[in-house]
């Protein structure tokens, strides 16, 4: 709204606009209040937003840290890397094993040919694989929608017989349809639109089948009529064929390696692929070998290289008949020890935090600034009243201390299902609240004492931080996310709606009282604005009145 040009105290030569604005300033009174109110309610609910921040992280540590991995970190080593090497499940027992010989490494079956053109000349990358005598390829193609034309595609071989069926896979009668081979449509002879679903079979192109595990299927791996070696090497290496392929063009061999090692990996072509790469249709398939060691005085064998032996990843490196190689793993009490003090550390410092602010100090003379003492101070003054002005949010506030009283039982309640008396309750492993109840139940940790409990019986250690229903972790988190959704539905989530929570329906309707309050002002400061200028008006009269009667006694001595 445009302010209009007002021209006060020309008659009376009062000043006014600061006799209005003095007057205002009292009338504004109730609005101040209104918007310091709406101040220390989006100061209060930041405070209740920064304790949910806190509770979020620390519910996402309790539930990363119930992960088994963190309580059953295992370093592994081995007498000698070169020849055997070992990683450390999180299921490793606390163990050592021999490796006493590796007799033979497991290894993947290859086969090299040398496929030639139908003149016998050794190929090249550019060799068409049609001068190559392959297999054609059988497509199978079906027509998603009815059409008056169908266009096959890939496009049938010259003379290639093109079969129908409709979606029942039902044959189509020849004489029902026309397959014409120089545009490759098809046509239903009745002039009716191809059925939905219809399949045609037919060559095209060419192909390989190749067998990569004893006793399974071929796969067959198809290029297109105007392919040459390159693009056959390429479909090779693509296709889930189980071998990978490499053409070496000075000798213009081709090399099939198996991409898994041990007896049952195979490479099996079918009679007409070895008809073309000139292996002998009677030829058995080539075929890796097993790997085959000692363990322990057991003899093992197999199919890979990388073998699991108690939980442990053993990798064969290199043959050897003596000098065994030892295995060990065992707990890594370390890293379980940071993996715990981390999450204490989070529990710390959210009951910190929380802490901080039930006892932070209540300036209550503080004030939010209006903004007329905003104009009258500076910046570095402005930061130092509302430091003031912000302390104290959640002084004595009941949820967050519920929410504190919560989490620090939970410390003492936490147990393990097992037996084990002396390591079933945390303050026995190390951890425990403290005699200190003004630390708000923040958690002393005896590092001695809990590395000890994680040494000698890390199983326990596990239940009593994760057990379902009575482990630390558990109730924790579910004390977190408790105390989040109280919270959240009196101060809401970061970008939440103001209708969605009560705070921000509390200052929507402070808002509501503002904007009408306002409203008010702008008439009473109109009202004060015509009664002055009435006051203007008559002052002006009894002037005009004045100089007259004056003129009119001046003029009669």
């Amino acid at each position: 709204m445009t302010t209009p040009i007002r021209f006060g105290g020309l008659a009376s030569g009062i000043d006014t606009d600061t006799i209005i604005k003095q007057l205002m300033q009292v009338e504004r009174l109730p609005v101040d209040k209104l918007e310091q109110k709406k101040q220390t309610t989006e100061w209060k609910r930041d405070a209740y937003r920064e304790i949910n921040r806190s509770l979020m992280t620390l519910r996402n540590s309790a539930s990363d840290l119930m992960l088994s991995r963190n309580f059953y970190a295992k370093t592994s080593s081995s007498s000698d890397e070169s020849r055997v090497s070992v990683v450390a499940g999180p299921s490793s027992g606390n163990t050592a094993i021999r490796i006493e010989s590796v007799n033979q490494l497991a290894t993947a079956a290859t086969q090299v040919v040398e496929p030639k053109d139908r003149n016998g000349n050794a190929v090249t990358k550019t060799t068409k694989v049609a001068e190559m005598n392959l297999q054609s390829a059988t497509q199978e193609v079906t027509l998603p929608t009815a059409s008056k034309e169908w266009i096959l595609s890939p496009k049938p071989k010259p003379g290639a017989i093109v079969s129908l069926k409709d979606a029942t896979d039902t044959p189509i009668n020849v004489t029902d349809y026309t397959y014409d081979e120089v545009t490759g449509k098809v046509t239903m002879n009745d002039g009716s639109d191809v059925p939905a679903g219809s399949k045609a079979t037919y060559f095209s192109g060419y192909q390989v089948q190749i067998r990569s595990v004893e006793g399974g299927t071929f796969e067959t791996i198809k290029v297109a009529e105007d392919a040459t070696m390159e693009n056959l090497v390429t479909a090779l290496n693509e296709k889930e064929s189980g071998v990978s392929a490499f053409f070496e063009p000075i000798s213009g061999k081709l090399s099939f390696t198996q991409k898994q090692t041990g007896e049952k990996a195979i490479i099996e072509f079918d009679t007409m692929t070895k008809n073309t790469f000139g292996i002998d249709p009677l030829a058995p398939p080539q075929s890796g070998k097993d790997a085959s060691f000692m363990v322990n005085g057991i003899p093992m064998t197999q199919s890979s290289n990388t073998v699991t032996i108690d939980n442990m990843t053993v990798t064969l490196k290199s043959e050897f008949l003596s000098g065994p190689v030892t295995l060990s793993a065992a707990t890594d009490t370390q890293k379980v020890y940071e993996n715990i003090k981390a999450f204490v550390d989070k529990y710390n410092e959210t009951i910190d935090l929380m802490n901080k602010k039930v006892r932070e100090d209540r300036f209550r003379s503080f004030t939010p600034l209006t903004q007329m003492q905003r104009d009258e101070l500076s910046e570095d003054e402005i930061k130092k009243w509302e430091e003031k002005a912000m302390s104290g949010m959640l002084r004595g506030d009941t949820i967050v201390r519920g929410a504190m009283d919560t989490m620090r039982s939970k410390w003492s309640s936490a147990t393990s299902n097992t037996n084990d008396v002396e390591m079933k309750q945390l303050f026995q492993i190390g951890l425990s609240t403290g005699k200190d109840f003004t630390n708000g139940g923040k958690i002393e940790l005896d590092e001695e004492k809990l590395k000890a409990a994680i040494e000698n019986n890390p199983e326990q250690v596990y239940q009593l931080f994760t057990n379902v229903d009575s482990g630390l972790l558990p109730q924790i988190r579910d004390a977190a996310t408790n105390s989040r959704t109280t919270i959240t539905r009196i101060a809401g989530a970061e970008g939440a709606g103001a209708p969605t929570y009560s705070m921000g329906r509390e200052m929507t309707q402070i808002d509501t009282r503002i904007t009408r309050l306002n409203d008010l002002l702008v008439d009473k400061e109109n009202a004060y604005y015509r009664r002055f200028a009435a006051m203007e008006t008559a002052m002006n009269q009894a002037n005009s009145q004045a100089a007259s009667l004056q003129q009119f006694l001046g003029g009669g001595m």
